[in-house]
């Protein structure tokens, strides 16, 4: 299969997907989520290292890069509703994750099906 050029639009919004994702990396190590539970570094630990992977993908082109990060947007908000996390991340993430979904929908059936 022919290789899908990226539109520049989703490249800026990758680029801008890992920078946000690696900003929130150092919140793994916080007392406040270490006092959380024995678990909830590592489920919040498994849920940033499964969005950097579907940026990853959305960065390649590919689909299933669209589904995981939709994914682990749901994922994100249950654990952070669950959790009783509501800081003024978790309403941005809400905000940038539907913005971008938007735009990765726009330019989904563009994107190959292929792994």
């Amino acid at each position: 299969m022919a290789k899908v050029e990226r539109p520049k639009i989703i490249g800026v919004i990758s680029i801008i997907s890992i920078i946000l994702i690696l900003l929130a990396f150092p919140m793994l190590f916080m007392p406040s989520v270490k006092k959380m539970g024995d678990f909830i570094p590592m489920i919040l630990g498994i849920i940033i290292t499964l969005q950097f992977i579907s940026v990853i993908g959305i960065w390649h082109m590919k689909q299933w890069g669209v589904q995981l990060f939709i994914l682990m947007f749901f994922t994100r908000v249950i654990t952070f509703l669950l959790l009783d996390i509501y800081t003024f991340q978790f309403f941005f993430n809400i905000l940038y994750s539907l913005f971008f979904t938007i735009f990765f929908l726009i330019y989904y059936k563009q994107m190959d099906k292929n792994l």
